[in-house]
């Protein structure tokens, strides 16, 4: 019998003067839809004896090719780097999910630890969140270091299921990228808790994420609790006074901080100022600053350069300070900052004039600009998103005056989905919805509402066998229309309460228990589009032991739910 020294094998994958050794598809533009498709790269994987990293980046990857390579993953337990960057382009958000379900489940078979995962520039948005989560929260990523999720379109949601899968089991991460996700106040709070315990982080980059100070004071307390943080991104977040302020009281904690980038982040000239007292205070000892494009005038840029020079090496030691788009004063004051800051100095002689971006008073923050702050920070993107959904109604308009009664009783039966209000559409109502639908111009709304209308009349299918018919009817009227798969999943998933709706006001009318009774009837219908099947089945199966016990249990006696 063969017995296995795990000490021996465990000292083996963790030996630093191994050579490193993996699979590289990156750049190459490949198209895998099959397992077939992906044969060269399972080949690849299969003949590598040391798979210490697989690379997958710029390549598309669809749920069969995805399950064909994560199966060869499952062999290969020393696996430490999955470069799986820019890897679903072209791809429907309902196949991410999925696919990215198979490629950890391979993973997690085979008990790899990984040390970094870059999953950046692949735009799955929330659900795309719930396929990672048993990944983040297994062995594998026990010993994660690095997490790159930049550009995913996370959202609130996504950043708070994302904070939920990080929490699970503690991690000890260095580098956290995830820039340019919307994830605004309540994504960036949720994520503060996580690096609050963590204590580990060296460099963090939220940029462009729409965070205002609410958030930034919940990153600020999680700093003074990761004392190595040197590098620290939040270019193009709206900071401001009050944030700047925030970061300030943590500077104490942060010791070797080495680089800052707050471009763009409408600090100004009292945000400025507190970050400068900030640095100048606790001796910081930083070699990069980016505060261009703040608002910024003259005497708290100055504030900025002394601050910087209150340590006697400074010269020497900073690399770049970046005070383009802010108001420099005139030749000698921008001579002045050069001879102190030496080659580093990154000035803007500017376009306008020098008082272009500050208000009359550069040492007072205005009481308009302060309202201003305050409205722009209740203004997030997603709530204009919001916005723009919301006026769906008003697109509902047919154009032709014959119709005025049906397009009432349409709209009141969407708003009281009785059996009664059913009734008053006639014997071919699925038809008449359909007509009804067909004026809304915009795909997210025309789905948005046809899903609300099937899921009204599918909730009434066990008071009514019509209802019954009509949701059946239904279905395949509204895959005919819905030109965009993957916001017709996202709309499925959030009415049958699977993930959370991204609009903060929807609300559920139906009941959700006969909408699955009706899904189960439609799903392995010909015309029913596969991925979104393979989206629904990953996520009901996923989700049902949380489910409420009637919603379950309608689950339960349909298998053909069920991945």
């Amino acid at each position: 019998m063969n017995s296995f020294d795990l000490n021996s094998i465990s000292s083996a994958l963790n030996d630093p003067g191994r050579t490193i050794s993996g699979v590289d598809f990156s750049g190459r533009s490949l198209k895998l839809d099959t397992a077939e498709d992906a044969k060269p790269i399972v080949d690849a994987i299969n003949a590598c004896p040391d798979l210490q990293f697989l690379t997958l980046t710029g390549n598309t990857l669809g749920v069969e090719a995805a399950k064909a390579i994560a199966k060869a993953l499952e062999t290969h337990p020393e696996l430490k780097t999955a470069r799986f960057s820019d890897m679903f382009t072209g791809r429907m958000k309902t196949e991410i999910p999925p696919a990215l379900s198979a490629l950890g489940d391979g993973m997690i078979q085979a008990g790899a630890r990984l040390n970094s995962l870059d999953l950046s520039d692949n735009a799955f948005g929330p659900i795309g969140v719930e396929g990672l989560a048993k990944l983040l929260q297994s062995d594998v990523c026990s010993q994660l270091q690095e997490l790159r999720l930049n550009n995913n379109g996370l959202g609130i949601t996504g950043g708070r299921l994302l904070a939920k899968a990080l929490s699970a089991s503690p991690k000890k991460l260095k580098i956290f990228i995830a820039g340019r996700n919307r994830l605004e106040n309540d994504g960036a709070i949720a994520l503060a808790g996580v690096f609050q315990n963590m204590g580990t982080l060296q460099e963090l980059a939220m940029p462009q994420n729409g965070i205002y100070h609410p958030g930034i004071t919940a990153l600020s307390k999680a700093f003074t609790q990761n004392p190595s943080l040197s590098c620290l991104n939040l270019n193009d977040n709206t900071i401001g006074p009050k944030g700047a302020l925030a970061i300030a009281t943590a500077l104490p904690s942060l010791k070797n901080l080495k680089s800052i980038n707050f471009g763009d982040c409408l600090l100004k000239s009292k945000g400025a100022c507190a970050l400068a007292n900030g640095l100048k205070d606790n001796l910081v000892p930083l070699e990069s600053l980016d505060l261009s494009h703040n608002e910024i005038g003259s005497t708290a840029c100055m504030e900025v350069v002394e601050a910087l020079c209150a340590l006697p090496d400074c010269v020497d030691r900073l690399s770049r300070v970046v005070l383009a788009g802010n108001s420099l004063g005139g030749a000698t004051n921008k001579k002045n900052i050069k001879d102190k800051l030496g080659p580093s100095a990154e000035l803007s002689d500017g376009e306008g004039s020098e008082d272009e971006f500050v208000s009359d008073s550069e040492g007072e923050e205005s009481e308009e600009s302060e309202a201003e702050e305050n409205s722009e920070d209740s203004a997030t993107e997603d709530a204009q998103h919001m916005d723009t959904v919301l006026d769906m109604g008003k697109e509902i308009v047919l154009d032709t005056s014959g119709v005025e009664e049906i397009d009432s009783d349409v709209g009141k039966f969407i708003q009281e989905p009785t059996v009664e209000n059913l009734t008053r559409l006639g014997p071919n109502a699925a038809h008449v919805i359909d007509t009804h639908f067909q004026s809304i111009n915009d795909q997210e709304s025309l789905i948005q509402a046809y899903v609300e209308a099937l899921c009204c009349v599918s909730g009434l299918s066990l008071q009514s066998s019509v209802a019954g018919d009509v949701a059946r009817d239904l279905y395949p009227l509204l895959v005919k229309r819905a030109k965009q798969q993957w916001v017709l999943a996202n709309n499925v998933l959030a009415a049958l309460q699977l993930i959370k709706a991204e609009n903060k006001n929807f609300k559920v009318r139906w009941s959700i228990p006969p909408c699955f009774t009706i899904l189960a009837s439609q799903i392995d219908a010909q015309y029913f589009p596969a991925a979104l099947r393979d989206t629904l089945r990953f996520f009901i199966s996923s989700k049902l032991q949380s489910l409420p016990p009637d919603v379950k249990a309608a689950i339960d006696l349909h298998p053909n739910l069920q991945s």
